[in-house]
């Protein structure tokens, strides 16, 4: 990114204050009360003479008297306050301070205000009984936002009202920039919900978060603010990451005071069994780490983040197992649906027309669950509801069923725009701008019978509706603006045969291990689906892969979990030999993806023999010598055992835990680090001892055996926390808990003001 020359800033630079909407400026009024002034604040009024006013009732900690707030707020942005703007509500003055209620009298606007105005408007305020008037500008408003990193978490939409320099230094200026990319823009129309400040709290306590969700709600957005917000502390610095193999290649778990924001950390659009095994060997890291004061942001679709959480096992946080760290963004309630709604068509591009024949059903809109920030931006942006035709029933689908409406969208862009979003869908939308003229644009071009040109011509007349374009390590790279995007192509894609045969030919390898799943198989949520037809496209694919460890046990996940029988059969009759390959093993052998490949190749009765007794050594050596029972609970791969080598190991693991057991915890309590995670010293042991619990249900003895064993792990544990070296201050990392605000009774609508 190139680097902007300094500039000097004075003691006041302009924020678009004006663009926030009456609503958003109330309560962006209501935190700087309550954040200057340490009040609580609740609405007393809402003004019905047609203007944009807001009356607040406050009571300052410990005193008696009331505090009245007025918030006067204008979306022009070059009119200053005048002395006769308070003259129409002179008379409610009046009657509040009659009412003991206004003398203290506080009237904050949008608008710039000259100090012979506010002095004339305050003599008004004290001829009507007021004892200490004040008023307060825009100018105000912007010195406390600049001064306040705690009150730009709560309301973060301040980062995008103007240029960053003019409430960050340079050097957060330039940072924040490079994090936000894209995303910037959006923070003009964000609205800070009850999950965004349970995340803010979360990640000072906790030192990571998760922040979980379906499509479309907001995840990234959320992410880079809370990133933002650690930017915009004392000297902090935040590394920005796509998965865990990306964070373990560039990070160093020994610096301190380090923000670690990474994106779909468990994969993109499907369970990544190479990202669950890279935070199995990292967590160990993250927790010293989160020790020395650094913290983690992690985001997730939620199906993802159910089906990594049994794999991760005894190697997750403590936090994020037991949901302490976990934030769901799904649930928003109707009025933050209202705000997020109203902020989106009021900043969008649509006809004033537009606007006006459908506020009326806005409040409707909003009343529905199904209403998500993503969908919201798309009905502000007229290139998404050129198809919305019967208002309201085409307004409540376009809520109820965004999906739909979104892939009709793409399918009525030309075949060049088409084109170009399929280009980018297939570099899983990360399509770098040097490589338009490669192969893949060439397919993707004699797909949609247009010229590689046109492809290169289409991709920035795309740009803010369907794609963004950021700068990733010195170069120009094309998106999606949203991840729901994806998902669209690739239901499109399902649609036409002919695309799905593109999609396999020209997806990267990984790419088709990852996100696919064969028409036969078992369902797989937002996994492209290759139907029969494209099967021998497919089978050419898998054979081209290289004998490479990590890629092998792609293909063994694929193998077992996405590809129908047929595509299994395939495989092996055309290469048997890829049963001999050798793949990255999973830190639980009942997970590792070739030894499940084993058994349903068993299970098909396509497995020799020879390969059969070897996975059942294989099986054996992890029960006895690593205590790894974890598959005496899957039938399957049981099914690899002869019943008489089953029956075998259930008499030597009997053996283990009456013979062995007791002087492994002794060993370990005796070797074990007391300053790293002691519990997690002793985790193996434990966990061998919990899953012979399942298996051995029946048998007394051995129960009361483990049992007693596992109290001694207890004993261990406890006396080896004993003697952990007192903690240390690590950075300083301030606590952004919001303060509380009453809620607003209903009133005025919130979209009173949509159409202006």
């Amino acid at each position: 990114m190139a680097k902007s020359a300094p500039q000097a800033q004075g003691s006041v630079a302009d924020l678009a204050i004006h663009t926030l909407g009456w609503k958003a400026f109330q309560d962006l009024c209501a935190q700087v009360c309550a954040e200057t002034w340490g009040i609580t604040v609740s609405v007393y009024r809402e003004a019905q003479d047609g203007g944009q006013d807001a009356v607040f009732l406050t009571r300052k900690s410990g005193a008696t008297t009331e505090t009245t707030v007025q918030c006067k707020f204008s979306s022009k942005a070059e009119i200053r306050l005048r002395a006769c703007d308070i003259d129409s509500e002179l008379g409610t003055v009046r009657e509040l301070v009659v009412s003991g209620r206004a003398t203290i009298y506080y009237l904050i606007t949008s608008q710039g205000v000259d100090a012979p105005v506010a002095a004339a408007i305050r003599d008004k305020l004290m001829e009507a009984g007021v004892v200490e008037p004040h008023v307060l500008g825009r100018e105000w408003l912007t010195q406390q936002i600049r001064g306040s990193a705690r009150l730009r978490a709560l309301v973060p939409r301040v980062y995008g009202l103007g240029d960053l320099s003019t409430i960050l230094d340079e050097r957060c200026a330039q940072q924040t920039q490079a994090l936000l990319g894209h995303l910037r823009p959006s923070l003009r129309v964000y609205v800070p919900t009850a999950a965004h400040r349970s995340a803010v709290r979360i990640l000072s306590e906790q030192r990571i978060v998760l922040l979980l969700g379906a499509p479309a709600t907001g995840k990234s957005m959320l992410a880079a603010i809370l990133a933002t917000t650690a930017l915009d502390g004392e000297g902090h610095e935040c590394l920005k990451c796509d998965g865990p193999l990306e964070l373990a290649a560039h990070w160093n778990p020994y610096e301190k005071n380090r923000l670690y924001w990474i994106d779909d950390a468990f994969g993109p659009n499907q369970l990544r069994p190479d990202f669950v095994d890279g935070w199995i060997s990292a967590m160990p890291k993250v927790k010293a780490a989160m020790e020395l004061g650094n913290r983690f942001i992690l985001t997730s679709r939620s199906h993802i983040w159910f089906g990594a959480k049994p794999k991760l096992g005894t190697r997750n946080l403590p936090a994020l197992a037991d949901n302490k760290a976990v934030v769901d963004l799904g649930t928003l309630s109707p009025e933050e649906r209202e705000q997020i709604i109203y902020n989106h068509i009021k900043a969008g591009n649509q006809t004033i027309q537009w606007k006006k024949q459908i506020k009326r059903h806005l409040p409707e809109l909003a009343n529905n669950s199904r209403l998500l920030p993503e969908i919201a931006r798309r009905l502000g942006n007229s290139s998404f509801t050129r198809a919305l035709k019967a208002i309201p029933a085409d307004l409540i689908k376009f809520v109820a069923e965004p999906a739909e409406f979104l892939v009709q969208t793409i399918l009525e862009l030309d075949d060049a725009h088409q084109a170009a979003m399929t280009l980018v869908f297939l570099r899983q939308g990360k399509l770098p701008a040097h490589e338009l003229t490669g192969d893949a644009t060439k397919l993707v071009a004699e797909k949609y019978d247009v010229t590689p040109r046109a492809i290169a011509e289409a991709l920035p007349q795309l740009e803010q509706s369907f794609l963004s374009v950021r700068q990733e390590a010195g170069q120009q790279i094309w998106g999606f603006v949203h991840p729901t995007f994806t998902d669209a192509i690739s239901s499109m894609l399902s649609r036409r045969p002919d695309l799905v045969e593109l999609y396999v030919q020209g997806a990267k390898l990984e790419t088709l291990l990852t996100d696919t799943v064969c028409e036969d198989a078992t369902s797989i949520q937002d996994a492209v689906v290759i139907p029969a037809s494209a099967s021998g496209h497919l089978v050419r694919r898998l054979l081209e892969a290289p004998n490479i460890l990590d890629l092998n046990r792609l293909l063994f996940g694929f193998l077992t979990v996405r590809a129908s029988d047929r595509v299994i059969h395939a495989v092996l009759d055309a290469d048997s030999t890829v049963l001999l390959r050798e793949a990255r093993s999973h830190w639980k052998i009942w997970d590792d993806q070739r030894i499940r490949f084993m058994a349903r190749v068993h299970k098909l009765h396509r497995l020799p023999d020879e390969v059969r007794a070897e996975a059942e050594i294989e099986l054996t050596r992890a029960a006895i010598e690593n205590m790894d029972v974890s598959f005496l609970d899957v039938k399957d791969v049981l099914g690899l055992f002869q019943p008489a080598s089953l029956l075998s190991l259930g008499i030597r693991l009997v053996g283990i835990v009456n013979d062995v057991i007791s002087d492994r915890i002794a060993a370990i309590a005796e070797d074990a680090d007391p300053d790293q995670d002691v519990p997690d010293q002793f985790d193996q042991v434990k966990t061998f001892i919990d899953q012979l619990r399942e298996s051995f249900v029946d048998d007394e003895s051995i129960q009361s055996t483990l049992h007693s064993l596992g109290q001694e792990i207890e004993e261990a544990v406890t006396e080896v926390s004993k003697k952990k070296s007192p903690d240390e201050e690590h950075g300083s990392w301030p606590d952004v808990s919001p303060a509380k605000i009453a809620a607003t009774p209903r009133g005025r609508s919130t979209f009173s003001d949509v159409d202006e």
